[in-house]
């Protein structure tokens, strides 16, 4: 079983390393293309994924590695590739392909108390099968082990990696403090790449794609309607994040919409919950056991929108504005005020958490948060797990918190 493990995993490197083979998906992309002239949302996503694959392996543009909350729009208006790990190794979990790099982290002294999106981004690093970055941008915000994670990264790959400190406040000493930042960033990306920054197309993208994302959240308030199934708009973050800024998000989300619209069979015999954090991207059972017990995700923390509408008059202020934004996902005060206006907006009848083990920004504040929601007439429900991590994932744990749950909302 080692034998076939260490011959998959060498082949696996083989092919990531070779960007000849990737520049022939451009055949494919054309067939898939003719085969599907009016494709359908899931062939959309298949077919973007394979352009992004194709992107990223053969090297076609520079590709600059982010974390999570830095503003993708920076990296689409160089006009380099962005590529996001920690989004990247939820596919590699819904592939069923993460142990792999879970194991290899853990053998290379990365302990199973880290969060396991880092700990699997360091193990497919270190396994050579992540697309090689050109230049690594990160932020502090909402995780702080995210400015760790990246220097191990730049370790790794023997690249420097450039690191935004961001405030807790929103204080226009803030602001320049992160639009300086901002500034040494772009000078040294532009010098690095030769490039120059396209604002207009990028920001232009951006806010008209937030349009669209607001008239499906317009959706989303309607007392009948929920996405499904539950939970299924977080398979559609890397349209929030990667390519937001590009004409692949705004494209993806103008189909979403009209999907979302054809949707006839409404029915408001299910629960209206928010939900909070992520969920596990391995296969399992958490969406059949939301539906089972009738419970309909109308609203996810990590696909709202944070920010003000980008200015290009003046883009690295507005930026800055946006980064400093995404801490309303994370200081404990501004999170549940925000959580308590979705709850109402959405006419919710519930909250859901999915605690991410080695996750202590959310643990942190739960008591807080669900003692507060619940003096308000929300009642909460935490579940704790991993979202990589199968090793931490028990369905009977799972079926016997959500039963509870639904006998809480039917009462």
């Amino acid at each position: 079983m080692k034998l076939k493990t260490s011959t998959a995993l060498s082949l696996a490197r083989f092919f990531a390393n070779r960007k000849s083979l990737f520049h022939l998906l451009g055949i494919y992309e054309c067939w898939l293309k003719k085969k599907f002239p009016e494709p359908n949302l899931p062939q959309i996503s298949y077919q973007l994924t394979i352009k992004t694959v194709r992107e990223l392996y053969s090297h076609s543009r520079p590709v600059i590695w982010s974390s999570l909350f830095f503003p993708c729009e920076i990296i689409h208006a160089a006009g380099a590739i962005p590529f996001y790990p920690e989004i990247t190794v939820g596919l590699v979990a819904a592939l069923g392909f993460q142990h792999f790099p879970l194991e290899f982290a853990e053998k290379n002294w990365y302990s199973q108390d880290l969060c396991s999106y880092h700990r699997a981004g360091v193990g497919m690093s270190l396994l050579k099968l992540f697309p090689r970055p050109d230049c690594l941008v990160a932020t502090t915000s909402i995780c702080r082990g995210t400015a760790g994670f990246f220097q191990s990264l730049a370790d790794i790959w023997k690249i420097p990696c450039f690191l935004i400190d961001v405030p807790y406040q929103t204080t226009s000493e803030a602001i320049i403090y992160v639009k300086n930042q901002l500034s040494s960033i772009t000078s040294q990306i532009s010098s690095q790449f030769n490039c120059q920054f396209h604002w207009e197309d990028s920001f232009s993208l951006s806010n008209s794609t937030v349009k669209i994302i607001h008239q499906i959240e317009a959706l989303r308030k309607q007392k009948n309607f929920a996405i499904q199934p539950p939970t299924k708009n977080l398979d559609y973050l890397p349209y929030y994040f990667q390519f937001l800024g590009s004409p692949s998000s705004k494209f993806f989300f103008e189909k979403f919409l009209e999907h979302l619209q054809k949707i006839e069979n409404r029915s408001n015999k299910f629960h209206r919950l928010i939900w909070l954090h992520l969920k596990p991207f391995y296969p399992n059972q958490l969406t059949a056991l939301l539906n089972e017990n009738h419970f309909g995700v109308v609203y996810d923390e990590f696909a709202s929108i944070f920010w003000e509408p980008l200015e290009t008059e003046k883009p690295l202020e507005s930026l800055a504005k946006k980064i400093i934004s995404s801490q309303n996902l994370t200081v404990p005060e501004k999170r549940i005020l925000r959580i308590l206006d979705w709850c109402e907006q959405f006419q919710a009848d519930g909250v859901i958490q999915f605690n991410q083990w080695g996750c202590r920004q959310s643990q942190g504040m739960n008591f807080l948060l669900k003692k507060t929601l619940q003096q308000k007439g929300y009642p909460v429900l935490l579940l704790d797990g991993d979202h990589i991590d199968k090793k931490f994932y028990s369905e009977e744990q799972l079926r016997t918190r959500i039963e509870a749950f639904h006998e809480i909302l039917e009462g």
